[in-house]
């Protein structure tokens, strides 16, 4: 082998190296959908940093008008997402479960990016989900964020 196809060979194997360690983070924010259960309700992000939740049974939830002032939805909810950064977290009608996966999704604390005794949190893209301690689970995407807890308080928004 000549000199200048060593040379050759070695600049093209350490730029591949190169490039594996600049790609490696990126696979990170996997292309795939993220999933996740905290207590009875099961929650995905998406690769588009959308988030969303199936909650267990249907409940009441706020919207947001002015700030802090929130009106009552129109009849409960059984889905909420946060999917458009003008549009603060609200309903959806999709039928079934679109957030959950057919076996059902895996704890949190199986796929959380950080753990401590009190928070579980998982941070997928742009898009983070804390869970408490106390059962609460609050999704921050798009400039905005929801809140709901497994005692079947309504889904806030903020």
């Amino acid at each position: 082998m000549t000199r200048s196809v060593k040379r050759a060979t070695s600049l093209l194997t350490a730029t591949a190296a190169a490039l594996l360690a600049f790609a490696t983070p990126a696979q990170a924010d996997s292309p795939t959908p993220v999933y996740f259960r905290v207590g009875n309700f099961n929650c995905s992000i998406a690769p588009d940093d959308s988030v969303g939740c199936d909650l267990p049974q249907p409940l009441p939830m706020d919207f947001p008008i002015l700030g802090e002032f929130g009106l009552p939805w129109l009849g409960p909810v059984q889905h909420v997402v946060i999917d458009l950064p003008w549009l603060p977290a609200h309903p959806t009608y999709p039928p079934g479960t679109p957030f959950t996966l057919p076996g059902g999704n895996p704890d949190i604390s199986e796929v959380a990016t950080s753990q401590s005794m009190y928070q579980k949190t998982i941070t997928h893209g742009g898009t983070t989900c804390l869970a408490g301690f106390m059962g609460d689970v609050t999704c921050t995407a798009k400039g905005h964020s929801f809140v709901v807890t497994v005692y079947g308080i309504p889904p806030l928004n903020r």
